[in-house]
């Protein structure tokens, strides 16, 4: 006696195929996106690691140098756009902010860029006296500061930097 077993068909129909390859293509498309924007963010973060690497090499340059100078009769000009002095050496460094790029040269050498793109409204060297107080007279000066704002394509990173010059005494009231 033969004996008819039901077949039983398990495979899988049209519908059931189209169904799973269009979750599958929304979450490969949602998963994409997520890393796309992921990528993007590690762009920028790397982007703002170079700037502010950049600046705090130019910070730390800026600091060495200006602790080696002198006496205040040692600077030669002192505005909120360029400071320049002579050292320990009798080397003039003279260290500018233009356009946006803050440059340093050597005596009568080529400008060197430390730093770019800075903001330049917001980039400034300021000047303080014995007592702490911001001052323009050269001899009075005894503390340099320098606001270095890199620029990021938003609203800057600031980087300060300031300097007693260790061969000045300062006398605070």
């Amino acid at each position: 006696m033969t004996y008819l077993r039901e077949q039983r068909n398990s495979a899988y129909t049209l519908i059931e195929m189209i169904i799973s390859i269009m979750l599958m293509a929304i979450l490969g498309g949602l998963l994409a996106s997520i890393i796309a924007v992921n990528f993007k963010t590690m762009g920028d973060v790397s982007d703002r690691k170079k700037l502010v690497t950049r600046g705090t090499l130019a910070i730390n340059l800026f600091e060495r140098e200006v602790g080696m100078l002198k006496t205040p009769a040692d600077i030669l000009v002192a505005t909120s756009s360029e400071f320049k002095f002579t050292d320990t050496y009798g080397n003039t460094l003279d260290y500018v902010i233009t356009g946006n790029t803050l440059t340093r040269k050597l005596g009568a050498g080529t400008a060197m860029a430390l730093a770019t793109p800075i903001i330049n409204t917001d980039t400034e060297f300021s000047y303080y006296g014995a007592n702490n107080a911001t001052t323009s007279v050269k001899a009075d000066m005894r503390l340099i500061k320098l606001v270095l704002v890199m620029d990021d394509g938003g609203t800057g990173i600031s980087l300060l930097s300031i300097v007693y010059p260790e061969n000045i005494k300062v006398v605070n009231h």
